[in-house]
């Protein structure tokens, strides 16, 4: 019992007696709910005074009082007892504002909605392919990858090109839109296979191809038969295997697709590749994949169409021997706009979607209204294509802040106002124009800040514009002595008989070495510094090898010899670094 009460307490006899009903009765109630209700706060509810309310009132509060008292209160449930406060209007609201109900949201108008849609439709690029057109300056580059195409697709014919250009010029664009008209009238004559540099090692691209091979294959002639001596897994043994197995399966797919075993040529399956990112794959190690490829151009029974699209301008300098004999040597570049007005141009047609039989409204207003802006010089949004062309010159950027702009619209007239002020895409510009590397540059210390200004320097004035952290801190230390020199230490008294100078300790402290090492690894992690091994084509594995290693010849470059490039100029510095800043007079050599 000592144990038992040093722990729960010592039992206390009940002073009331207990019957079986009592505790039937008190399993029944919640008394975690119970308790929980009664530690509720009840509001007050304002009762009229006795003076304002009838006597017949007065006697019904009488008798429900001499009720509530009457009653047994174990019977009277606690939620009865709760009273529910009405929803409490605003101090500030006027009586008028509180007699009114909440506004209604008008639907949108179903003409203008389904107008709005087309436009959005539009500006994605994703309406059919009848009602796509590609933009004027891309016409020629655009007939010539349909004149491939359909070489390869309906004279089955093997053809490779390498489209080149940089991100954004609509090299995939223009493949696409070109696979879906074709894809119309000769979809069961060829399938696309695509792959990416950036997701496809050597070994993922090969299963890559087979996967997308099998599953195109099956859509088009359903169950493919196989050899009973064939693996029944394509992407098993190596490169060169696999190539052959899927040639196989090709030929097999051709043959049995047909019909009529004497039309052969009509029945065969032109394979397209679509490879993004082509030159990830011209590396310096080895080339097998491409080889392979293009080697499937020269010598396959099947026809294959292969396109490349790379942002390489000098992308035959990067392939081999053996793979530029293989290659066919047609490279195609991506035109570029060439001045302000062909720019206009094209933002017209991007923003101006083709007019259709479908019976929308305000398509006809829409063009007049782009076309009278985009041809005012003073008006919102032709300064804002011209602030565009001046700085980014990218039709992305300015359809990525146009489409705020419409998608916001509640019917056509509002539409018309917000594109007349374009203020969401000014808002939008603004964001740009504070980049992720500004802002990080702001958020620097003085002395990191100090150590970047000086990497600058170094590099601009470097011939290969490289810089080493040994130039670095030389050009720092030069810096703060030149301060330091300028800066006064001594003063003189103003009492004649203390002839003593006053010294003042105002100089600007000189890091060492190992304390800039530390501020030298910081402004590596935030990638203001990139190693210079990292860009470039190497000419060997074992240069590769040494370069990725910090290696050359068998002994390892130190620390403070590594080369590293920066990525923000001097010029750009002083402009982001504020002219109270003691460093500003350092942006410039």
């Amino acid at each position: 019992m000592e144990s038992i009460d040093s722990e729960f307490g010592p039992v206390r006899k009940a002073k009331v007696k207990v019957s079986p009903g009592r505790i039937i009765q008190d399993v029944s109630v919640d008394h975690e709910q119970s308790s929980l209700l009664q530690k509720m706060t009840l509001l007050p509810i304002k009762r009229p005074s006795s003076e304002e309310s009838n006597p017949i009132d007065q006697q019904d509060e009488h008798r429900e009082e001499v009720s509530s008292i009457t009653t047994d209160n174990k019977n009277v449930n606690i939620l009865n007892n709760i009273r529910l406060s009405s929803k409490r209007l605003k101090p500030n609201a006027s009586p008028n504002e509180q007699n009114l109900s909440p506004k209604k949201v008008q639907p949108l108008d179903s003409g203008f909605k389904r107008f709005k849609h087309f436009l959005m439709r539009h500006l994605y690029q994703s309406l059919p392919p009848d009602q796509t057109r590609p933009y004027s300056y891309l016409r020629e580059t655009h007939q010539e990858i349909d004149r491939l195409l359909k070489q390869s697709i309906v004279q089955k014919e093997s053809h490779s090109s390498i489209l080149v250009g940089p991100r954004g010029s609509f090299k995939t664009v223009l493949l696409n839109h070109e696979l879906a008209l074709l894809s119309e009238r000769y979809h069961q004559q060829f399938i696309t296979i695509r792959l990416n540099g950036f997701i496809h090692s050597e070994q993922t691209a090969i299963n890559g191809i087979a996967t997308q091979l099998e599953e195109q294959l099956r859509k088009l002639h359903g169950r493919i038969r196989k050899p009973v001596n064939e693996d029944t897994d394509i992407s098993n043994g190596s490169l060169t295997e696999v190539f052959e197995k899927i040639l196989r399966l090709l030929d097999s797919a051709a043959v049995s697709g047909s019909q009529d075993k004497s039309d052969n040529e009509s029945t065969k399956i032109t394979v397209v590749f679509i490879f993004d990112e082509m030159d990830t794959f011209a590396g310096p190690v080895r080339q097998t994949l491409l080889y392979n490829l293009f080697d499937m151009v020269e010598h396959a029974r099947v026809p294959v169409c292969i396109f490349g699209c790379t942002t390489k301008l000098n992308i035959l300098d990067y392939l081999e021997k053996r793979v530029k004999s293989r290659f066919s040597q047609r490279i195609i570049y991506m035109p570029q706009i060439e001045g302000f007005q062909q720019f206009i141009e094209t933002v017209e047609e991007m923003l101006c979607p083709p007019s259709c039989d479908d019976g929308l409204k305000f398509v006809k207003s829409w063009h007049s209204l782009v076309h009278n802006e985009l041809s005012k010089p003073n008006s919102d949004v032709h300064l804002l294509v011209k602030f565009n062309y001046e700085t980014f010159k990218s039709l992305q950027h300015l359809r990525n802040g146009l489409i705020p702009l419409i998608f916001g619209a509640k019917d056509y007239e509002s539409l018309e106002n917000s594109f007349k002020t374009c203020s969401k895409t000014k808002s939008y510009n603004h964001n740009l124009l504070e980049s992720s590397l500004t802002t990080k540059i702001n958020s620097l210390s003085n002395l990191e800040l100090c150590i970047l200004i000086c990497a600058a320097r170094t590099v601009l004035k470097a011939k290969d514009e490289s810089t080493n952290f040994n130039l670095v801190y030389a050009e720092y230390e030069e810096m703060i002595k030149s301060i330091n020199r300028r800066i006064p230490t001594m003063a003189p008294t103003k009492s004649n008989e203390d002839t003593t100078a006053v010294i003042f300790d105002n100089k600007i402290k000189l890091w060492k070495k190992r304390d800039i090492k530390n501020v030298w690894e910081s402004l590596l992690a935030l990638n203001f510094l990139t190693e210079k091994s990292a860009v470039g084509l190497r000419e060997s594995a074992i240069a590769a090898f040494y370069a990725s290693n910090y290696q050359f010849q068998g002994t390892t470059i130190p620390f403070d010899l590594r080369r590293y490039q920066t990525q923000v100029t001097l010029q750009g510095l002083r402009r982001i670094v504020p002219r109270s800043s003691m460093y500003h007079p350092w942006t410039q050599l």
